[in-house]
């Protein structure tokens, strides 16, 4: 097996039904909510953590964090780096990352509203400008492509992390019952399977770390009924028959108004240092 056959596997696997309409801002805009909650996310201090221990992050770090969303790892890395790039695609998950920012007085955090896919490394002066790459739970590294920028932006390290499975106690029925989608990757998340073994040809020595998460969220009716509908629509468009049944099923679970919904993870991060 080649870098070429890797390269060739993720393409064809990469349908629009594992990942968002790609450029399409408006579905991650309506989302800026779900991901700015104030709610525990053990996530932040394990992948945080990883990255210490493995001595990635320090006080002379200049980070570029793909796909930063409101920016809640950004200021993680912020406490510690002497600087923080975070890039994303949607206006408002840029706009909660400067008022995050601004709340907690972090002064180090540069952010820009950009595509990935579009990004033109040598026309920002980004080659190999950052010591540490990061791409955690983002749709912006779907190719080889992808991989090869992150590699020639970093001067030191990356990490990749994605979920390779989740199960949720909401979403996984609607999809199985309602929309029938194929919610299964048999690779377990073909991104950073075929990243791996990308990096391991390109002999980055790449190492994988793996972490089981659990996640409780309550939301009011009206508060879940927009947030499943923005999700699932984000994938494809929803029919109106869709959208019926969507609704009914989650008045079904609701008890005094609210929906509560249980999110259990395994959550894999292919990290490297060149």
């Amino acid at each position: 097996m080649t870098v070429d056959y890797f390269a060739q596997l993720w393409k064809e696997m990469n349908s629009d039904e594992r990942s968002y309409k790609k450029g399409d801002k408006a579905a991650w805009d309506r989302r800026v909510g779900e991901f700015n909650d104030d709610g525990p996310d053990e996530r932040l201090d394990l992948i945080t953590g990883l990255i210490l221990d493995k001595r990635m992050l320090n006080p002379d770090s200049t980070v570029l964090d793909i796909g930063c969303g409101p920016g809640k790892f950004a200021l993680e890395f912020a406490r510690t780096a002497r600087s923080v790039t975070g890039v994303d695609i949607s206006p408002r998950m840029l706009q909660s990352a400067a008022a995050n920012a601004a709340a907690k007085g972090a002064d180090n955090i540069d952010l820009r509203e950009l595509d990935w896919h579009n990004v033109d490394l040598n026309a920002l002066g980004w080659r190999k400008k950052f010591s540490l790459v990061t791409a955690i739970m983002s749709p912006a590294l779907d190719s080889k492509e992808g991989l090869d920028k992150i590699l020639e932006a970093s001067s030191e390290c990356g990490l990749l992390c994605h979920f390779m499975k989740q199960t949720d106690s909401i979403i996984g029925v609607i999809k199985r019952d309602i929309l029938h989608r194929q919610t299964v990757d048999e690779l377990g998340n073909i991104g950073l399977y075929c990243s791996f073994n990308i990096l391991w040809h390109y002999k980055m020595y790449p190492e994988i770390a793996y972490f089981d998460t659990v996640r409780e969220r309550i939301r009011t009716l009206d508060e879940a009924n927009r947030h499943y509908l923005d999700r699932l629509g984000g994938r494809e468009d929803l029919t109106p028959a869709q959208t019926t049944a969507i609704l009914e099923h989650l008045h079904s679970q609701a008890e005094n108004g609210m929906v509560k919904d249980r999110t259990t993870s395994k959550i894999a991060c292919v990290y490297w240092r060149k």
